[in-house]
């Protein structure tokens, strides 16, 4: 079997007619598709009327340069053109030129291309040849997940990575090894992870890079050059959204916790807050921060988990729920089955789905208590940009694997117009694997129980389980679950101290919103006029400091007043 897209390319590369394939393709489609030429009609006049605005400010050089390079991997959206744009004039100050890597054809170009002194570069312009002989050997002898997820290539993951993509592209929560189909797709991929992991080498051959800068470095291609650079020792940082608009997360990463969740902290920043005196109005900061992002709907609005929603008074939920009032409630927070289903920590379970179905037959056994399973509301969002129509994959997992629930087990849609911080005064358990809903839930004192490592498990406010047995077994008998203690509840608010305040970096160089859309479409602004603004920005110089500190695992917005 021969992957002929890929080889194709690959020889296009080599011949160096690539660009021009791609000029005759793009000169095709709009000869034959009226609604492409209305598509690049309209990037080009947005993108006319954004170098109209910000042109002269991006256009502005912070200094000569210096001596260091940074490698920025961009993905295709607006939040991804405002931060990245933002990373390479922070870089700029802190000594680094930048490279920002896209995908060919990309509309982002027409945006970054406006960045000055940035080198904009494609995938394709490194691409290496795959070797479908060693992927069809590596994937011959697997029959489980396990075995798929052991598959390493020259230091990059390639298992991993082509188990998250094949997860996502069928949109299933399981891989049926016994499927011709999937394991004919999971050759390809991971013939694509070989010649990835290639291409992530002749990346670091010939940009040389001093940093690298990451963004959902779990697919493919990023995930192999995010594995090279740590094998090859190169600074390596990655950023996502926070939980309001206009915040990111960063993280410095390295070989020993590249496994773990960029909403984490280190042990240096958990040490440091867990030794800090605590003080009631340190959690009443928390609980404020938490119950202000909710009310507003600004809640990870980059998938809409909370647009649209209602806070509901207590009694009126359980009513509605249809909870007896005489049982305490467990709530299980699904994961959306096939999104970054391999990229933290270690699960008890072979996957989300496997953990899903487990966790809701051991609430159908045990009716002593309310369950409600909720159905992760970021897949309205997912599913409107994907184009997707139908079931959200947690709730076909549970039909096809249990049926009908029992009375005492309750569905709640990703559609619900119920706020999520309204289901917390109802709760009694929070079930998850490794969400974030354990920070919030664990800090409003609401027993949390793990099903994963990776995040804020084993910090002394969770209960974390060793094994599959032992994690049903406390299902069977969660209600006799005793709450928190004092010293726990201070641990839960001290970590959820450090995710929803301390890491948070606040973008003041540039704006970051997202529209209460079905999409959550991003709207940008660049704030900056000239140099003078750049140089003077808050942002630029936290970040220019932390990117040049090459140790602090952490970004915190006060790191150097920390003591």
């Amino acid at each position: 079997m021969i992957d002929w897209q890929h080889q194709t390319k690959f020889l296009l590369a080599k011949a160096g007619l690539l660009p021009v394939f791609r000029r005759a393709r793009r000169t095709a489609l709009a000869l034959v598709s009226t609604s492409f030429r209305r598509e690049q009609s309209t990037i080009r006049r947005e993108a006319r009327e954004y170098k109209r605005r910000y042109g002269a400010s991006l256009g502005q050089r912070l200094g000569a340069g210096g001596h260091k390079r940074a490698v920025i991997l961009n993905v295709p959206t607006m939040a991804g053109v405002a931060v990245d744009s933002f990373m390479a004039k922070s870089l700029e100050k802190a000594g680094f030129r930048s490279t920002i890597i896209t995908s060919p054809d990309s509309w982002v170009n027409q945006y970054l291309s406006q960045v000055e002194g940035v080198k904009l570069k494609v995938w394709d312009d490194f691409v290496n040849p795959g070797d479908m002989g060693r992927a069809q050997a590596m994937m011959a002898p697997v029959e489980s997940s396990d075995q798929l997820l052991a598959i390493e290539y020259e230091g990059a993951r390639i298992g991993r990575f082509a188990a998250s993509s094949v997860l996502r592209k069928l949109r299933v929560g399981s891989l049926d090894f016994q499927s011709a189909k999937v394991r004919k797709s999971l050759v390809r991929h991971l013939n694509k992870g070989i010649s990835y992991t290639r291409t992530a080498r002749s990346i670091l051959e010939r940009e040389r890079p001093d940093l690298a800068v990451f963004v959902d470095r779990g697919y493919s291609p990023a995930g192999e050059l995010f594995d090279i650079c740590l094998e090859e020792k190169v600074d390596t940082i990655t950023w996502n959204t926070a939980h309001k608009s206009n915040t990111v997360m960063l993280k410095r990463y390295n070989k020993e916790n590249r496994d773990e969740h960029p909403s984490s902290l280190s042990d240096e920043t958990w040490q440091w807050l867990r030794k800090r005196p605590w003080t009631h109005a340190d959690g009443q900061l928390v609980h404020d921060e938490l119950h202000d992002a909710y009310a507003s709907g600004d809640w990870y609005s980059d998938v809409g988990t909370q647009f649209g929603k209602v806070m509901f008074e207590s009694g009126d939920l359980r009513r509605r729920l249809g909870l007896d009032p005489n049982k305490k409630t467990a709530v299980i927070f699904a994961h959306i089955l096939w999104d970054g289903t391999f990229f933290w920590g270690a699960d008890l379970f072979a996957n989300y789905e496997d953990w899903l179905v487990e966790t809701v037959r051991a609430a159908c056994l045990n009716d002593r208590l309310n369950w409600v399973i909720k159905v992760h509301p970021a897949n309205v969002a997912k599913d409107a940009r994907d184009g997707y129509r139908g079931q959200p994959s947690e709730v076909i997992a549970i039909e096809r694997a249990i049926g009908s629930l029992p009375a005492h087990v309750k569905l709640l849609s990703a559609e619900s117009d119920i706020n999520t911080y309204s289901i917390f005064p109802v709760m009694d358990y929070c079930v998850t694997v490794r969400g974030t809903i354990g920070m919030e839930s664990a800090a409003l004192g609401i027993p949390v129980i793990t099903a994963g490592t990776g995040r804020y498990d084993h910090k002394g406010f969770t209960i974390d389980s060793e094994s599959e047995a032992e994690y049903l077994k406390r299902l069977a008998s969660l209600e006799e679950l005793a709450p928190p203690t004092p010293q726990a509840l201070e641990l839960a608010e001290k970590f959820a101290y450090g995710v929803f305040v301390l890491r948070p970096m606040l973008l003041n160089s540039v704006t970051v919103a997202m529209q209460q859309d079905e999409w959550g479409t991003g709207k940008i602004q660049i704030n900056t006029e000239c140099t003078e603004d750049w140089l003077a920005a808050a942002d630029v110089n936290s970040l220019a400091q932390w990117a040049a500190d090459r140790v602090k695992e952490d970004y915190l917005w006060d790191q150097w007043n920390l003591d």
